[in-house]
């Protein structure tokens, strides 16, 4: 097996074009990639090829002067590019058949993702992908912070003599410090997590070509929300409590299965391009630190709605008294 280091570029429109090119195509497309970069290593991790392309975009042809100024690339280079449809058959080729990706954060696999969709190209075979960046976590002082490739290679005194926001350097450095780290231990610890939950999906996501939820309240009466069933035994959850909202749009229920126990159902929404809402839904075990922050949430939520709301106008001065023996205007 190969492990492939990959990195992109991608050239993006003004909010106003960007916004009447996704409607136009009924589809999320945040920016149109024009370079990939690869970087293949063996499975002892040496290097032993490399990819790059330029890569001609279909909709945002203009190039933005920050991404021009960012990675180098001119607006002649992007105009004699090579068409995605064609760039995709070609790296897929160079790629072979048993590989991984392995890319530093979360951007780039969905970014071509999207790209691959709006231009009709089959992309099942991008699935098999690792974030380097939670694996170099893990393996160093164990954080959740998100860390940039620059940091990665001071840490492991690599010295950056190429240019960075170039594609290929860039997948070239990810695979430097990809070396460093015991990659076939941090798949598999990646892997496990993955049967982390019970259940996980993403309903209504307009981008992908779902109905997207014109409303919240359409949303939360779907029947995999309002009446979902137990993932092992497939009867139907009871629901033991009101759900949790909490901020940035997550909602949290807590279900029983009488067979197989206590569960909490989480929600998490985000916008679709065409302002309906889709959420990405998990289902776990409830367990009893889970019930306990369920609980603390909702009555938190309670005190904060019977909390008196301040009256913040000002007062009306009294009506000044008038003496009993005060004689009246004649």
């Amino acid at each position: 097996m190969y492990y492939i280091t990959l990195d992109l570029e991608w050239n993006q429109a003004y909010a106003e074009k960007a916004l009447a090119v996704q409607r136009r195509l009924c589809s999320r497309l945040r920016g149109e990639v024009i370079q990939i970069g690869a970087v293949k290593l063996d499975r002892n991790l040496n290097i032993c090829g490399s990819y790059q392309i330029i890569v001609k975009p279909k909709y945002f042809k203009k190039l933005h002067k920050h991404v021009s100024e960012l990675t180098g690339i001119t607006q002649d280079q992007m105009d004699l590019g090579t068409p995605l449809t064609d760039a995709a058959i070609s790296f897929k080729k160079w790629c072979g058949n048993d590989f991984v990706f392995l890319t530093w954060g979360p951007d780039d696999i969905p970014m071509l993702k999207e790209n691959f969709h709006v231009n009709g190209i089959e992309s099942t075979w991008l699935e098999r992908t690792y974030d380097l960046q939670i694996i170099f976590n893990r393996q160093t002082d164990g954080s959740n912070r998100q860390r940039s490739l620059e940091y990665a290679m001071e840490y492991f005194e690599i010295p950056q003599r190429l240019p960075a926001h170039d594609a290929l350097n860039d997948a070239y450095f990810t695979a430097l410090v990809a070396a460093k780290l015991d990659v076939a231990e941090g798949i598999a610890a990646y892997d496990s997590t993955k049967g982390e939950h019970l259940e996980a999906s993403v309903i209504g996501d307009a981008d992908a070509g779902d109905d997207g939820y014109v409303t919240i309240g359409e949303l939360l009466e779907d029947d995999v929300i309002s009446a979902p069933v137990c993932p092992i035994c497939k009867a139907k959850l009871e629901s033991l409590g009101k759900p949790l909202h909490s901020k940035g749009q997550k909602y949290t229920f807590l279900y029983t299965c009488k067979k197989d126990g206590d569960m909490i159902l989480t929600l998490k929404l985000h916008r679709n391009f065409n302002d309906t809402w889709r959420a990405k839904r998990t289902l776990d075990k409830a367990t009893d630190e889970k019930i306990k922050a369920y609980h603390q949430g909702l009555e938190k939520s309670n005190i904060r709605r019977k909390a008196p709301k301040k009256n913040y106008r000002s007062k009306k001065k009294p009506a000044a008294s008038v003496s009993s023996d005060s004689g009246s205007a004649q």
